[in-house]
């Protein structure tokens, strides 16, 4: 088994792996109480920033807002919907190149399940997005407990701050480096949708674990090279192992081949937002 391939190879080492209209700032208050998961002020407007750094999406510290600089149409749908931009079908090329900048506020704080909720009505609604929901038995990988238990530290549940999972290289006294995955207050689920963007299929999480966790996995993602002393670059850490055999050491996790349901998104419809 060898569940561990990153799509982009080292560009992700050492940088934030992220990942969650109108041509001018447009501000939309929500009333309607019928349908609270709505954020009551929203703007998504066309992004002039430099672009890499760029694509970063997600929520801000107290529960309220969802921030996104540079982003992609594709890359917010992966959040909102928390899937993978394998899982979208369809749509025209502009989804995956025009880039945007996103301030939503809601009232009142709203938990990660809600705001996403309320991300995809604002997608819906200033995209014009239509979707089909499809599912499809396919093979997975299965995230579950190792023989052992969990080796994760439990965040303290009283943080409302959820930051992306971040990458960076570690670096031993030898001079041997390593990347690292460094998540803080993530729940499983997130942690799977995380891995799923590496790997050749969908992670499901079966792990069980409640609560938000704090992970620090070192690990050398399929296809990463940094060199060694005759090619001129860092060695390797000697403890630097692949994601099959870091994830039971580490965090007392692992990937189990498995069949398991997986959404497609089919994109019916879709335009560009206009000037309002």
């Amino acid at each position: 088994m060898t569940p561990h391939k990153f799509p982009t190879g080292g560009a992700l080492i050492a940088v934030a792996f992220c990942a969650a209209v109108t041509l001018g700032v447009r501000a939309q208050s929500k009333t309607d109480e019928k349908d609270p998961l709505t954020f009551e002020v929203a703007s998504i407007k066309p992004s002039t920033r430099p672009c890499p750094p760029c694509g970063l999406v997600r929520p801000l510290p107290g529960n309220t807002t969802y921030h996104a600089e540079a982003a992609t149409l594709r890359s917010l749908m992966t959040i909102a919907y928390s899937v993978t931009d394998r899982q979208i079908d369809g749509g025209p090329s502009w989804i995956n190149t025009d880039r945007f900048d996103m301030e939503a506020k809601a009232a009142r704080p709203h938990s990660t399940d809600d705001l996403h909720v309320m991300l995809q009505h604002l997608l819906e609604e200033r995209f014009q997005l239509k979707l089909r929901r499809e599912n499809r038995e396919e093979t997975v990988w299965a995230l579950v407990v190792n023989k052992g238990g969990s080796k994760m530290p439990v965040h303290d549940p009283a943080d409302n701050d959820y930051p992306p999972i971040g990458g960076n290289v570690a670096r031993d006294p030898d001079g041997g480096i390593c990347p690292v995955m460094v998540g803080h207050n993530v729940t499983m689920d997130y942690f799977a949708f995380f891995l799923s963007r590496g790997q050749d299929r969908k992670v499901i999480n079966r792990t069980g674990l409640p609560a938000r966790y704090d992970i620090n996995l070192r690990y050398m993602p399929d296809g990463v090279h940094f060199g060694g002393p005759d090619g001129g670059g860092p060695a390797i850490s000697s403890d630097c192992s692949d994601l099959a055999s870091a994830l039971p050491r580490q965090l007392g996790l692992k990937l189990e081949s498995a069949k398991g349901p997986v959404e497609f998104l089919v994109i019916e419809h879709v335009e560009k937002p206009s000037a309002n």
